[in-house]
C-alpha cells in the first residue's frame, strides 16, 4: 500500500468496525522495545521480529485463528 506502513495499516483494520475482530500478527524485521509498542499501540494482537521459525508462527495463528488452525 503506498504512504502506508505496517503501523498505519494495522490501525486502519482495528478502527474500522466491519474488520476490527480480524486478528493481525504483524511480522517486522524492527525488534525494539519502541517497535512492538508501537505494534501494540496499531491494535496488533502478535509481533513476530525476522527471522521467525515456522513454529513461532503457526503457534500464533493457532493461538489468534483457532478456527483456521485447525487447517493447518
Amino acid at each position: 500500500m503506498p504512504r502506508l506502513d505496517g503501523y498505519q495499516t494495522c490501525a486502519l483494520i482495528k478502527n474500522n468496525n466491519a474488520f476490527k475482530q480480524i486478528p493481525v500478527i504483524m511480522l517486522s524485521s524492527k525488534d525494539g522495545l519502541f517497535d512492538r509498542a508501537r505494534g501494540r499501540i496499531a491494535g496488533s494482537d502478535y509481533y513476530l521480529t525476522k527471522p521467525f521459525s515456522r513454529d513461532e508462527l503457526f503457534g500464533a495463528i493457532r493461538e489468534h485463528c483457532p478456527d483456521y488452525a485447525l487447517a493447518v
